[in-house]
């Protein structure tokens, strides 16, 4: 049995068990530029690799998250932590090409499909009555912390230590998430579970106008948000080595906390979204983030610090309408289909996460490849252009 907490310990708890169970995010794309040379790997393969990994969480995560509507979702989240780990250890040990390492990027990502909605859902259905907006938010932005730690870890560990224990460092964090969930959550069945006949029938969430529309506008925000973070790094260490830059600016720290910046901005985000209302405060963001892509790519030439400072702030913004479309979507459903909108909100919205790398690799393999200025600038833009949809799904989820 797990000790009791108060909403904002569990809140707390679950949010690192989460960040711990994504230790192998970065696994990858945070050596990038190491398996550009080492697998001599070219955009579109790198952008495929990546893709695996949310095309595990994809095609698993709805699955896992309609089963949180019948059975507990701790029991999900716990599968999920084994599947991460199994993922973590053979892409450190079994990976060494191309075609090695995508079924262990699919497990990896499969994994974070089992934990990542069915966490909130963990989440949600042991907080208190009342607003939940608060913990949604503050869960939400542990998908930054996550990564950020993860693109922190390997590169650091890369760095002093090599590669190899840089992949190998990252297996102990699934294992600490089954222990946090274990000692701090007990069991927990849906107070009103839903029948087995029914629970992945996902036609009345598809016919929910309300959340569709926030769904539709999270495939646009996790489009971009996946593709950015998988060659974010790639693209600092080509500016790094253009502008010769001096080499404490280390591109890992850099990225690390480029996406950090997503914690605070997420929550920052829900609460302007309080303030001048959700659709307003989702376009707005989703408009800046539009005008950071279209710039920050042609930028790599500059001072490293400008460029530097342009990815901090596209790190900022990127995360900032995250919590508020996701809490968007979970308020809209009713009780008795949390699980099935979760699962939707998850498989269409990182339907374009997986989608994001594959197209933004082959647009920079076709413009010039990673070593071109005009290559990046242009792949850049075809992450930021797909949320230019954002703002016309919103128009669903305002009242007739």
């Amino acid at each position: 049995m797990g000790i009791a907490l108060s909403g904002a310990r569990l809140t707390l708890a679950i949010c690192i068990a989460e960040i711990l169970a994504m230790s192998s995010f970065a696994t990858f794309p945070a050596l990038t530029p190491f398996f550009f040379d080492h697998w001599e790997l070219t955009g579109a393969d790198a952008g495929w690799i990546n893709g695996a990994f949310f095309f595990g969480f994809t095609l698993v995560g709805p699955l896992s998250t309609s089963l949180t509507d019948r059975i507990d979702a701790r029991r999900v989240f716990l599968t999920g932590c084994i599947m991460a780990l199994v993922g973590a250890y053979g892409f450190a040990f079994l990976a060494y090409d191309f075609s090695s390492a995508l079924p262990w990027r699919f497990i990896s990502g499969a994994g974070l499909g089992c934990t990542y909605m069915p966490g909130l859902k963990l989440l949600t259905d042991r907080l208190p009555p009342g607003d939940q907006s608060r913990s949604i938010a503050f869960y939400t932005a542990s998908f930054s912390t996550g990564s950020a730690i993860s693109f922190l870890l390997v590169g650091q560990v890369d760095l002093w230590l090599g590669w190899e224990a840089a992949l190998i460092s990252v297996i102990a964090g699934p294992p600490v998430a089954i222990a946090i969930i274990l000692f701090y959550t007990s069991p927990k069945p849906p107070g009103l579970p839903r029948p087995w006949a029914q629970i992945f029938n996902y036609a009345p969430v598809v016919t929910n106008r309300f959340t569709m529309g926030y769904i539709l506008a999270y495939i646009c925000h996790t489009w971009e948000l996946v593709a950015m973070r998988s060659f974010m790094l790639a693209f600092l260490a080509y500016s790094h080595a253009l502008t010769d830059a001096p080499r404490w600016m280390d591109v890992s720290v850099i990225t690390a906390a480029a996406v950090f910046l997503g914690l605070p901005s997420s929550v920052l985000g829900n609460e302007l979204s309080l303030k001048i209302g959700r659709q307003r405060s989702i376009t707005l963001v989703m408009i800046c983030c539009l005008a950071f892509s279209f710039t920050i790519g042609f930028t790599a030439s500059m001072p490293f610090l400008f460029v530097v400072v342009m990815a901090s702030l596209y790190g900022v913004m990127i995360t900032a309408d995250s919590s508020s479309i996701t809490a968007g979507a979970v308020g809209s459903a009713p009780a008795d289909l949390q699980g099935a909108t979760m699962a939707v909100h998850s498989f269409l919205g990182f339907g374009g996460g997986m989608i994001g790398p594959v197209v933004a690799g082959i647009v920079l393999d076709r413009a010039g490849g990673p070593e071109s200025t005009l290559g990046w600038g242009l792949m850049f833009i075809s992450m930021g252009a797909v949320t230019l949809l954002g703002p016309f799904a919103l128009r669903l989820t305002k009242k007739e």
